[in-house]
């Protein structure tokens, strides 16, 4: 009887298409929980901190167990690992979705950030294993699918809440119900063994990524970058609301901004482009358009520069975490587990630190600091370019 475990990852054509309906409902529950956090805090009597906390909750889980459990899945095989997790997610979203108390909430929305974290890095790095040629077309179609799930939600989750007079509690249950079937599908698909110098890479792999500036430098800006999508996620509607008066189209702001992401990933997972330029070029780009957006007192063309943002953004995730494998290709899901929790510190801080800076100055100057930050971000990817460029790296 054959393993569950080929000898081949290349032989998996169903890997894809599963990564990507596993990412199209964790996409969704992102689009939904930003629609839907509003309505949560007025449930739960809670104030805009503390629903900051519910934002926070899940980031938490983003940072903590991907660095765990990366390097686990280069051991045990990325299977199992991407099985446990999907099982979690789908348990974290009933939970959510049924939690009937602030504390309840709080876990539950733990352990999705758990749950889809660890999916997101680990179906990443088995798409890196399987496709090595190909891998960051592939990931970049997976996460067009997250951000494609992201525009869907909000349009659908207000639609069946305005119509059939449903609660915010049917973005979670539909993820829950629909992850069932992907798990049961993803038990029977086959997946490449374990590389054999895992436990080895498991005793060293920290140190050799503390000894790679290639690797710190992306670490740094994959940071910077989930700060400043945590940054347009969670006040751009602020933003319509308060500096520009324009409180309807505050939610058409984000699906513009997911809708144009998604476009921009479908096009780079159907061309090749130069990771390094295309990672300095799309930072850079933004940086400008945030000025911009700061600047910005009409209503119509701040909706424009932020579907710009999105376009801007769409490749760089996928970019950032394809360089970290190809660093570590026999360590993969160790190295993007440390990316992951890259993210998760963006996620935590920068929510915060926008706003502050809105509380004390104004959201503007929020839009600014994160302008800031993509001049940063840009900047530390232009270091990796220089890098491995130079004749020694040849």
């Amino acid at each position: 009887m054959k393993s569950l475990y080929d000898t081949d990852t290349r032989r998996v054509p169903a890997l894809l298409p599963l990564v990507c309906a596993l990412l199209f409902f964790v996409g969704f529950e992102m689009g939904g929980f930003q629609l839907v956090l509003r309505g949560v805090s007025t449930e739960f009597s809670m104030t805009a901190t503390g629903a900051g906390l519910l934002v926070a909750a899940q980031n938490a889980g983003i940072m903590l167990m991907p660095p765990l459990f990366g390097s686990l899945s280069d051991r045990i095989g990325k299977k199992r690992v991407l099985l446990l997790f999907s099982l979690i997610f789908c348990l974290g979203c009933a939970f959510t979705g049924l939690s009937r108390g602030v504390l309840p909430f709080i876990l539950g929305v733990f352990l999705i950030g758990s749950g889809y974290s660890v999916c997101e890095c680990t179906g990443s790095a088995a798409l890196a294993d399987a496709y090595p040629e190909k891998s960051a077309k592939y990931i970049n179609l997976s996460q067009c699918m997250l951000s494609a799930g992201a525009v869907v939600s909000p349009v659908l989750t207000q639609g069946v809440m305005d119509t059939l007079q449903w609660s915010w509690r049917f973005v979670f249950l539909l993820c829950a119900v629909m992850y069932i079937p992907l798990i049961l599908l993803l038990g029977k698909l086959r997946f490449g063994a374990a590389p054999k110098n895992a436990a080895t890479a498991e005793r060293s792999v920290m140190l050799d990524f503390l000894r790679s500036p290639v690797f710190l430098l992306l670490f740094l800006s994959i940071l910077l970058y989930v700060g400043l999508e945590n940054g347009v996620g969670y006040f751009t509607e602020s933003f319509f609301t308060l500096q520009l008066s324009s409180a309807s189209l505050g939610a058409y702001a984000i699906s513009a901004y997911w809708a144009a992401m998604a476009l921009s990933r479908l096009l780079c997972g159907l061309i090749t482009l130069p990771a390094h330029r295309t990672l300095c070029i799309g930072l850079g780009v933004s940086a400008l358009l945030f000025a911009l957006l700061a600047a910005s007192g009409t209503p119509y063309v701040a909706l424009v520069l932020c579907g710009l943002i999105g376009f801007s953004f769409g490749p760089i995730w996928s970019l950032l975490i394809d360089l970290a494998a190809k660093e570590f290709p026999s360590r993969s899901g160790a190295a993007i587990g440390c990316m992951s929790a890259g993210c998760g510190m963006g996620g935590v801080l920068f929510p915060a630190l926008v706003g502050a800076t809105a509380d004390t100055l104004d959201l503007r100057f929020a839009f600014l600091l994160l302008a800031a930050a993509a001049l940063a971000a840009c900047a530390l990817c232009y270091a990796v370019l220089r890098r491995k460029s130079a004749p020694t790296e040849h």
